[in-house]
């Protein structure tokens, strides 16, 4: 929005039609030119993060009561000369932001479905599925059509004053199974297109709108002239830098970015109360979580391993249930080597440091000379549930951000709490030095903390519990977690879906 130029003073919504408000900002019935700039000015500073929905509508009431335009006010209509009293209140305020960010959001939506058309060629139509959907919008429900077809010139959400409706990009694999992750069947036939005459009674044009959507909102902001041009750097920003209540005016319309460790809480719950029970049927509520993984986020490319054997296909089949674009980044920290081992307790080591020729003894490994970046692993033999684990602790040293988050959550879980020993908390035989602060952790051993490295297994003992393995691993530790620690099952199902490096 930072980029929508000119400013046009206009008096009425009207005035303006589909792609000029793409390009133009105007505000109905806003007819002084210097109170339009610092509007659209406030919106764009919104969009771009720097100001909450709260901060906007405090400066635009002041700014608009200090001009004498808060309240109501009588403007005389330029064209027919006639007077009509407007107002400007919060409830006014709030329509001017919502559709302003929402239009923003659609429009950054459609760039980056354009952008991953390769792996997600299919766009799916999804509603809020209550009470309040319009019932020409609940119609469009799961339509599931090539990313090309002209429908979504049309139809691409938002459709109306407060609409909530919202798109999904899909991959070939999804499509061809024909039903979305809940198991409801996609349909693969494009709607048919019915309009009803509208006029146009500021300019007496006659427009042909379809069925079920409002005058106005018939069109693409993604592909609109420039708009989508001018967007894509804001959204991007915006996506960044969201305050939480913006994200909640993005989560009312269907987006969300989260930020904290609450919010991906949040996004996670909304999103496990839509799969399977989890404690009645584990595999069949880990089954669609891996299924709706595999559709929305991506989850297909195996980790780069530079050794061969047992080991490494072990690890690489363990990456391919985390999303692709954690695995990505974990492939430029540098070359992965994996060894198996039947019965071995596993450890990960990622040497971080330039230790130039400098060697080290690794178990297993022998005396090696690591590169900066450079990952090792040892698993246990034909244990994926280790695997992942292991891999999990190799994610945590290519994305120090993700693991902030796992700490942040486990200071929050644990203040006040003493440090204990594992060996008494557990009955089991720990070193002297390995500690831990047990909260309510399913296994103790989560809690465990490596000095000033922080407690390093919330991570991946989480991630290990509901990516799970084979089926043994699914029903033991997925059931625990889901029943047990369900805050922690839906932070990490947040994290799954929503964090990106």
């Amino acid at each position: 929005m930072a980029a929508r130029d000119p400013v046009r003073v206009t008096y009425d919504w009207r005035d303006l039609w589909k792609d000029e408000h793409a390009q133009q900002f105007t505000v109905s019935r806003l007819a002084r030119l210097d109170l339009l700039e610092s509007i659209r000015d406030q919106i764009t500073r919104s969009v771009a993060g720097d100001l909450t929905r709260r901060d906007f509508n405090a400066n635009a009431e002041e700014l608009l009561a200090k001009a004498g335009w808060w309240g109501e006010k009588t403007v005389l209509d330029p064209t027919t000369g006639e007077a009509a009293t407007t107002s400007f209140d919060p409830a006014r305020l709030k329509l001017i932001f919502d559709v302003n960010t929402r239009m923003a959001y659609s429009a950054g939506l459609w760039e980056r479905a354009q952008r991953n058309g390769k792996t997600h060629p299919y766009i799916r139509y999804v509603t809020k599925g209550d009470e309040r959907v319009r019932a020409s919008h609940a119609a469009w429900s799961n339509v599931t059509l090539s990313i090309d077809d002209q429908f979504w010139q049309t139809h691409w959400p938002p459709n109306g004053w407060h609409c909530r409706c919202r798109v999904i990009p899909i991959s070939q694999a999804a499509y061809d199974r024909g039903t979305t992750p809940s198991g409801t069947p996609l349909v693969k036939d494009s709607p048919a297109i019915a309009t009803r005459e509208w006029i146009n009674k500021r300019t007496g044009e006659i427009q042909d709108v379809p069925v079920g959507i409002d005058p106005g909102f018939d069109y693409n902001p993604g592909s609109a002239g420039k708009r989508a041009q001018q967007l894509e750097k804001v959204v991007a920003q915006k996506l960044k830098t969201m305050p939480a209540p913006i994200a909640k005016a993005a989560r009312d319309a269907g987006l969300f970015v989260p930020k904290t460790v609450a919010e991906f809480q949040d996004a996670g719950r909304r999103i496990v109360a839509s799969l399977p029970d989890g404690e009645a049927s584990p595999l069949g509520a880990r089954a669609a979580l891996l299924a709706r993984l595999a559709d929305e986020v991506g989850t297909a490319t195996p980790a780069k391993v530079a050794s061969r054997g047992a080991g490494a296909k072990l690890v690489q089949e363990a990456s391919t249930l985390f999303p692709d674009s954690w695995t990505a980044v974990a492939d430029e920290l540098g070359p992965l080597y994996v060894k198996a081992k039947d019965g071995a307790r596993g450890w990960q080591y990622s040497e971080l440091r330039d230790l130039k020729t400098q060697k080290l003894r690794l178990p297993e490994f022998g005396i090696v000379t690591p590169t900066q970046g450079a990952g090792y692993i040892l698993v246990r033999a034909e244990s994926l549930e280790n695997a992942v684990h292991e891999y999990a602790h190799r994610l945590q040293a290519a994305l120090p951000g993700l693991d902030r988050l796992f700490q942040e959550l486990h200071r929050q879980r644990t203040a006040g709490d003493a440090l204990e020993l594992l060996s008494t908390v557990t009955g089991h035989a720990y070193k002297p030095d390995e500690v831990t602060r047990k909260d309510k952790y399913v296994n103790p051993y989560q809690g465990k903390e490596y000095g000033t490295r922080g407690a390093l297994e919330v991570m991946t003992m989480a991630l290990e519990a509901v990516l799970g393995g084979g089926e043994t691993g699914a029903v033991r530790q997925f059931f625990e977690v889901y029943t047990n620690d369900r805050a922690m099952f839906e932070f990490v199902v947040g994290l799954l879906f929503y964090w990106k490096p």
